[in-house]
């Protein structure tokens, strides 16, 4: 069970207030003051500090951040063990592309096992990583672009990011230019999620943006965007395997913006990980 003051630690870290902090902790804000100044002096570092009235985290309050979590993740396997001992009870994150369309195989081979239960939790990186720091999950399977300073990955493999279009759509199976793309209607992903982030930076390095596009739409769901792909005329970008989707989508290149994604597994608890890891990807290994 983790110390008290580290969880006052752990909720100021998250809210950078003393009063919101204080509010949702049920306690005083000198109370949390003196939790904090007790870590400090345990530790012998400075772990957050004022520039004027703005509470910033130093490099030291990151690395025990990241500590802590991996002992987070450690007591929820543990507390897990103790209450089913005979049942392998994973909960895993995945952003929407790899949840729906790569690695529903494994899943259903883990499941195979009477004793193996599961939860998966489809959902964007950014709110798939909140889960993974209060171990609401045990390690995340993501696309794209997240900070790597905060957590610890994996790289699962690499992954052909491509301009997907309906089969009649006259870019189809074509190499197109910049220019042509950004006379069609393009479907996007909600922001923050990893195809969005990774095409937005694709074409800022070219220097342009999602405005240039004759029209910009965004949809969270994939069945949705593969419909106005297939019936609408736009176009989309996303991983080659939503290409295989439907029969009646094919998939495009543009001149001198080959794409490639990495989809990592990330986790704060390595030895966690492994186990967890490993039984459902049991070609895998850390």
């Amino acid at each position: 069970m983790l110390d008290y003051r580290v969880l006052t630690f752990l909720t100021l870290y998250d809210e950078m207030n003393y009063r919101r902090t204080a509010e949702k902790l049920n306690m005083t804000q000198p109370g949390v003051t003196q939790h904090i100044h007790y870590l400090e002096h345990y530790y012998g570092v400075k772990l957050f500090s004022y520039d004027g009235r703005t509470l910033s985290r130093t490099q030291n309050a990151q690395q025990l951040k990241r500590y802590f979590d991996s002992i987070r993740a450690e007591e929820m396997d543990i507390r897990g063990k103790f209450i089913s001992p005979d049942t392998v009870h994973i909960t895993v994150g995945a952003t929407k592309t790899i949840g729906e369309f790569v690695i529903v195989p494994e899943i259903r081979a883990f499941l195979q096992q009477e004793n193996r239960t599961l939860d998966l939790i489809v959902d964007n990186t950014e709110v798939l990583l909140r889960m993974l720091e209060k171990a609401e999950i045990d390690f995340a399977v993501v696309e794209g672009v997240f900070d790597k300073s905060k957590y610890n990955y994996t790289l699962y493999k690499k992954e052909s990011f491509v301009g997907i279009c309906a089969k009649s759509h006259p870019f189809a199976h074509k190499t197109v230019t910049l220019e042509d793309i950004f006379r069609e209607d393009i479907v996007v992903r909600e922001p923050l999620s990893g195809t969005r982030t990774l095409l937005q930076n694709a074409i800022a390095d070219r220097g342009f943006s999602l405005d240039h596009f004759h029209r910009c739409i965004s949809a969270s769901n994939f069945s949705v965007i593969c419909d106005l792909v297939a019936n609408n005329g736009a176009i989309t970008f996303a991983y080659e395997p939503i290409s295989h989707c439907r029969d009646d989508l094919a998939t495009f290149t543009v001149a001198d913006m080959q794409i490639s994604g990495e989809f990592n597994f990330v986790y704060c608890n390595e030895r966690v990980a492994k186990e967890k890891i490993t039984q459902i990807f049991p070609s895998f290994s850390l």
